[in-house]
């Protein structure tokens, strides 16, 4: 058996907002801003590019100026949950992961964003491992007062990955890892397979394979 390493945003859903002024799509992250307003967007972009001038120590600093930002501009838990609720999956994903062999792999989830959209394909696909690096506590006023962060994005998906490996006693080459985007390529890199679902063009450059229907998943696992 091995591991099956699933991204979330961009791989099992899809994105669809581009905030102007940002080089990524989202589904979560950048749809909160949108829902908020204007000045949420503005936000929201600044720390874009403090991100991209190295102005946070990591990926976790990056998400606390975020949340402020949610924080700041009223995130209620209706807009969140209906955020979440509206995501769609990419085309073929329901499919093939209802055709997965799972007496040769075991999915798990690592992602960089909301652990209550892992939550949707968990349930939808029988999936029962998956790190988030947010998820949002709200009060019985439905305000956002707490939250809980991870540091698996990047380079810190490779620290889940190997906690996963170890609770199923496999070897470091017993995992396959899918994602899309460009925070993806650390761990392509590291894996002893790495297929890219419409890579950005910084993992198309570093995967194994590149597909653009999900389907084709399944021919990659079964040779």
């Amino acid at each position: 058996m091995k591991l099956l390493v699933l991204d979330l945003e961009g791989t099992i859903f899809r994105t669809d907002i581009r905030l102007p002024g940002t080089s990524i799509t989202s589904t979560i992250w950048q749809g909160i801003a949108d829902a908020l307003g204007p000045e949420a967007i503005k936000e929201e972009v600044a720390t874009h590019d403090r991100w991209k001038n190295g102005e946070y120590r990591s990926y976790i600093h990056w998400m606390e100026d975020t949340i402020a930002i949610h924080i700041r501009h009223g995130l209620t838990q209706d807009i969140f949950d209906g955020l979440i609720s509206s995501a769609e999956y990419n085309e073929f994903v329901p499919s093939t992961l209802g055709k997965l062999d799972r007496t040769r792999y075991e999915p798990l989830i690592v992602s960089g964003g909301f652990r209550e959209l892992a939550r949707r394909a968990q349930h939808d696909f029988r999936i029962i491992h998956a790190f988030c690096a947010c998820e949002y506590i709200f009060g019985v006023d439905k305000k956002l007062n707490s939250y809980n962060l991870l540091p698996c994005d990047f380079e810190g998906k490779i620290d889940f990955i190997r906690l996963m490996l170890h609770e199923y006693k496999l070897t470091a080459s017993d995992w396959v890892f899918v994602g899309d985007g460009a925070n993806d390529a650390y761990v392509a890199k590291e894996a002893p397979l790495s297929i890219g679902y419409r890579p950005h063009s910084d993992l198309r450059s570093v995967v194994n394979e590149s597909v653009d229907n999900f389907n084709d998943l399944l021919t990659i696992l079964d040779r």
